[in-house]
């Protein structure tokens, strides 16, 4: 017999409807609320569990007809359940729970929390609003907070009569009660999980709507910024008629509000008909956007309406499937985007994604997408890399194999049979075996089932290739463990050659010999496979010489993949030196970035004697492109050429110390003080930073007052985020103090510190202050924050600072997170490969670059 989950309730009984009833004002606390659950008792029981945190249940009855039973709560905290006990045994059948309550809004981002803003006045006002994935809502009210326990909700909200209230379904009454409050009751929606039930009230203002079909699609925001809401207004609209199309299913829900919320710990959240976002994921100016301001705000609002379907409409049965949610959500929203601005290239720069992934998933402390969640914490663990970037490559590897149409058809095989309810793993290999008219399911578990992915080694043969499949390691000592990285997989492969013929072959053995032909030949043709590839010397050279004839996804693999096997110690530093000056012709902005992080880590090492090379080959490499590009913008430039400039412009006013650069930036940084001119929008990052890096205490001033009084929440983001550029000690110091003052949202507090961790000139001192204020940043900051807090540590490698190495891992080991220990793993691994690349190559950096 299975041991029962103790973080799981028991399911003697089921939810079917919740009638929910809050009295909410932002400026008291506690609020008041009761629920009266419907539902259906399976067996004969005496206690019947729901689950309920930091929450006063002073009355709990359940009611049969006209009968009523008082029910006494225990609670069970250290699970986040309260037993509801009867004075005997209930007989099975239909009954509704009633339950009256009181909470507090929370701090912490999560659950029913208090977030805040200021108006143009300076006047503080404050928000009522939900976070409720993944246990949240047993945070807000007593529920049966498991995602299969799905219900339809009827809420009604008692607020303040000068506030606004939002919730899934549609406002359908408003009336006035005594004491200056109103009652807004809202439509009954469908079935659906309780982590998607949503409820917001404050001061907001809601644009016009703009109608999909007769479905209402509105922008809610703060009042003041309304010019903010145009784009992700015709972005949600694409987004709905292309899933329509897509899924052949419509959109699940009678309208749909897109929330732009002060305070929020996460990008998004889906909440069926009131999403959530945080500012810069939704309200953005197209006449200031960088061209990356535009494709996060397309990407976000993309990947949360894609989940009205994949995670509203079908639901993973248990957190272990929660790759089925958000995989999916990152292959449609790039899918979304690619086909709303073609010229953006989209698939084309979800290749940063995937590499980012393929390192967390090159280390120890990897993990199969999916594995077995028992406490809330382990599914917090899953909102990572590896569910969203991985998945949704494997998903557009799998997509290419078995052909766009056919994956479509499997998918919506999957979305039809099981919408409205739940699903499993097995379930969409189903319906994409169905589709395929084979077994896709021994394939699809070596992806899903094990971490780590392969090194494939071609070799050249008198007729073709040989291809071999074995883990791909970043820590390949001897004596390093090897963690969750699993040891074979079924590799989807296409070879091209160069000269003439492609094809698809499926590496499901150690080795394989393939026609093909003749030489040079690409492995992972057009970039789309989930695997490293490396050539054989003969045949990497012959790459190299081509690699202008190259498809972009492929000279982002190549470079990608040389620089990791360069880092993991098994390729000379020579073979990523000889692709980067073969950069001074590339125009992509993901391939220009790959070769800026690597000349960034070159510089991160270097000693002393070193940097002269290091910065020399900076401006061999990033200064020809520079110069074909411009350092203004020009009519007719591509959006990956905007991007690129801003690489450029950045790399050579920073690691190569342009004099020429750093002046311009200067002189737009006075521009922008004057109030007249400044940055074109791309370079308006890339500015700052400059000059951050070599400016004093006035233009911190100034930096520091823009923060303040920002045109607009990116805005705001570039002139925070600056801030911890600055070299000067004491200027370290203050952006340290502020992380921890009112002045910044404790949603940006982390990544500021996470910033000037990342600052050589001043990691002793963050470093100093981390270990002195660790306890109550942990106390501070939203829980889902720290690890990513800490993600800069891997940089600690400079001449001055990596020393203090056995320092930090001493402090970690005696300071575990209460969320994130695996990614605080996987930042530490990072760290480790880090320190072994400094170990190989600092001190001979002038010889080997010269």
């Amino acid at each position: 017999m299975t041991e029962h989950n103790p973080y799981r309730l028991a399911r003697v009984w089921s939810p079917s409807h919740y009638e929910l009833t809050l009295r909410v004002d932002p400026n008291e606390d506690p609020y008041e609320g009761c629920v009266r659950i419907d539902g259906e008792l399976h067996e004969p029981a005496s206690v019947i569990e729901v689950h309920a945190v930091d929450l006063e249940i002073s009355r709990a009855n359940l009611r049969r007809g006209p009968s009523t039973v008082s029910l006494a709560p225990r609670v069970r905290a250290e699970h986040g359940v309260v037993e509801l006990h009867a004075p005997g045994p209930l007989e099975p059948g239909a009954f509704s729970l009633e339950l009256d309550f009181h909470g507090t809004l929370r701090r912490d981002l999560d659950g029913l929390y208090l977030s805040t803003y200021r108006d143009e006045a300076g006047q503080l006002h404050r928000i009522a609003t939900t976070q409720f994935e993944s246990t949240g809502a047993r945070k807000a009210f007593p529920c049966f907070d498991e995602p299969d326990a799905k219900a339809t909700f009827a809420v009604t909200l008692e607020i303040p009569r000068e506030l606004a209230a939002f919730s899934n379904y549609p406002l359908t009454s408003r009336t006035a009660l005594d004491g200056g409050l109103d009652r807004c009751t809202f439509a009954t929606t469908m079935r659906m999980s309780t982590y998607l039930l949503a409820f917001v009230v404050g001061r907001f203002v809601a644009t016009d709507p703009v109608y999909h079909r007769d479905v209402p699609v509105r922008v809610v925001h703060v009042p003041g910024k309304e010019h903010l809401t145009s784009f992700a207004l015709e972005v949600a609209t694409h987004a709905l008629t292309f899933f329509e199309d897509y899924f052949a299913i419509p959109y699940p829900a009678p309208k749909l509000d897109l929330l732009a919320i002060p305070d929020f710990a996460a990008g998004a959240m889906e909440n069926l008909g009131a999403v959530t976002f945080r500012e810069t994921a939704l309200l953005v100016d197209p006449a200031r956007a960088a061209q990356t301001d535009l494709e996060r705000v397309a990407d976000v609002v993309s990947h949360e309406l894609a989940h009205m379907w994949f995670g509203d409409l079908v639901t993973m049965r248990w957190w272990n499937g929660i790759w089925l949610n958000e995989a999916f959500a990152t292959f449609m929203e790039v899918t979304a985007v690619d086909a709303f601005r073609p010229e953006w290239r989209r698939w084309e720069s979800f290749a940063t994604g995937r590499l980012a992934a393929l390192t967390i998933d090159s280390l120890p402390s990897t993990r199969p997408i999916e594995y077995t969640v028992q406490a809330p914490h382990d599914a917090e663990d899953m909102f990572d890399l590896l569910t969203y970037e991985k998945g949704a490559s494997i998903l557009r590897m799998t997509s290419e194999h078995l052909g766009p149409t056919v994956f479509r058809d499997g998918l919506r095989r999957y979305l039809a049979e099981h919408a409205y309810g739940n699903a499993e793993t097995s379930d969409l290999w189903a319906s994409l075996s169905d589709a395929a008219g084979w077994d896709v399911t021994s394939m699809m578990n070596t992806w899903v089932f094990q971490g780590g992915h392969p090194l494939v080694s071609v070799d050249p043969l008198p007729d073709g290739v040989r291809l071999t499949q074995t883990p791909f390691r970043l820590l390949a000592e001897d004596d390093d463990p090897v963690g969750a990285i699993g040891s074979q997989w079924h590799v989807p492969i296409a070879l091209r050659s160069l000269v003439d013929g492609e094809r698809r072959v499926l590496l499901d053995q150690a080795e394989l010999s393939v026609e093909v032909g003749p030489q040079p030949v690409v492995v992972n043709a057009h970039g789309d496979g989930v695997f490293r590839t490396r050539y054989a010397q003969q045949l990497l050279a012959q790459l190299a010489e081509s690699f202008g004839k190259l498809e972009t996804v492929e000279r982002f693999n190549l470079l990608a993949d040389t620089w990791s096997l360069v880092q993991a110690g098994s390729s000379p530093l020579e073979d990523a030196i000889t692709l980067l000056r073969r950069l001074t012709d590339e125009r992509d902005a993901n391939i220009l970035a790959v070769g800026a992080g690597a000349l960034g880590l070159l510089e991160r090492i270097a000693e002393p004697e070193d940097l002269p090379e290091v910065r020399r080959l900076a401006a061999e490499v990033f200064g020809p492109v520079l110069r074909a590009l411009g350092v203004e913008p020009r009519e007719g430039d591509s959006p990956q050429e905007r991007t690129a400039r801003a690489i450029a412009y950045d790399v050579l006013g920073d690691i190569a110390e342009d004099l020429e650069v750093r002046e311009h930036a200067r002189q737009r940084f006075r521009e922008e003080m004057s109030g007249v001119g400044g940055p074109a929008a791309d370079l308006a990052a890339a500015t700052l930073g400059i000059v951050a890096r070599f400016g004093d205490e006035a233009d911190f001033a100034f930096i520091l007052d823009r923060f303040r009084h920002p045109r607009d929440p990116q805005d705001e983001q570039r002139h925070l985020l600056a801030l911890a550029e600055f070299r000067q000690p004491a200027l370290g110091r203050r952006v340290l103090e502020l992380s921890m003052s009112d002045d910044v949202r404790t949603q940006d507090a982390p990544f500021l510190v996470n910033r000037v961790l990342a600052n050589p000139a001043q990691q002793d001192r963050a470093l100093d202050f981390l270990f002195a204020h660790f306890d109550e940043m942990v106390a501070r900051f939203p829980v889902n924050t720290i690890d990513r807090m800490l993600q800069s540590l891997a940089l600690v490698v400079s001449p001055t600072t990596y020393q203090r190495a056995d320092e930090i891992l001493r402090f970690f080991e005696a300071h575990p997170l209460p969320a994130g220990n695996r990614v605080l793993a996987q930042t530490l691994e990072r760290y480790q490969v880090n320190l072994r690349f400094r170990a190989r190559y600092a001190g001979r950096l002038a010889s080997l670059l010269a």
